[in-house]
């Protein structure tokens, strides 16, 4: 059994430039394993998608990926789907706002319009022997029909018109159908309902053994609000949303100055681990 649990968003948070870990995080982390401290990436990208960040560190780290419902379970990876309802709802919407959407499998992106740039950014890198990330375009009603009971979550993007946006969100939020949260505010990230990443962290929690005492959460996006509550050893991220900071136990320094490494540093030196 893990003495702590250590949960990690991504971008803002463990990366800096949405690619780079540094030296100095890795080492920490690395030392801190071998102290029977178990770290989790906790993101909303797809799951092949973290195991390329995963890459950046070591195998043994863990993954809670798609907000919660695609994870590292006792028992292999557990995963909970969006819906067909809420699926067709959502690209109807999309389409209609003309807002560019993404569906994610663990394994697949599918895309309304052109693809993103930040997923795009690393398109290189997704081909390699132990993972692989495949993309498609849905272009219609009926195709989209033959796939909808495969997605995990999806994201709505901005076109730097908010208004649109919000009125893509209102409409969600009032069908019922399907859990919202964002990680920045130019998004609109879908997952199912009575899920996130705090779903994900509590049953973790339970599953190793470890409460929220010995839970560390970093994090700086709304999306992370819901894994910050079940962790006693919340952290904001200096770089973090003025909502995130408040709602953490504690503010650290930002994701270019190691500020999560920095944290667990001076945790553990205050408190030894035996």
């Amino acid at each position: 059994m893990p003495k702590y649990l250590v949960f990690m968003d991504i971008d803002g948070t463990l990366l800096t430039d949405h690619q780079y870990v540094s030296d100095y995080t890795k080492a920490t982390i690395e030392r801190l394993q071998q102290q029977d401290v178990l770290f989790y990436i906790a993101t909303g990208r797809m799951y092949e998608l973290a195991k390329f960040v995963r890459n950046k560190l070591n195998p043994d780290v863990r993954l809670i990926t798609s907000n919660g419902a695609v994870f590292d379970g006792k028992n292999g990876r557990e995963m909970t789907k969006l819906g067909g309802a809420a699926v067709e709802l959502a690209y109807l919407i999309a389409r209609r706002d003309n807002l560019p959407m993404m569906l994610f499998t663990p394994e697949m992106a599918y895309y309304t319009e052109q693809i993103p740039r930040f997923v795009a950014r690393n398109a290189a890198n997704f081909d390699t022997d132990d993972m692989s990330i495949g993309y498609q375009e849905i272009k219609s009603f009926t195709q989209l029909a033959t796939i909808e009971d495969q997605i995990t979550n999806g994201v709505i993007l901005s076109r730097e018109d908010m208004s649109r946006l919000d009125s893509a969100r209102e409409k969600l939020t009032n069908s019922k159908l399907l859990r919202l949260s964002s990680s920045n505010p130019n998004n609109i990230e879908m997952i199912p309902l009575d899920t996130d990443k705090g779903t994900a962290v509590k049953q973790i929690q339970a599953e190793q053994g470890v409460d929220a005492a010995h839970t560390f959460v970093f994090g700086d996006g709304l999306n992370d609000l819901g894994m910050m509550a079940e962790a006693d050893l919340s952290v904001a991220m200096g770089n973090a949303l003025p909502q995130v900071k408040s709602t953490a136990n504690y503010v650290t320094d930002t994701n270019y100055n190691d500020g999560l490494a920095k944290f667990l540093v001076q945790y553990f030196d205050q408190h030894p681990l035996a």
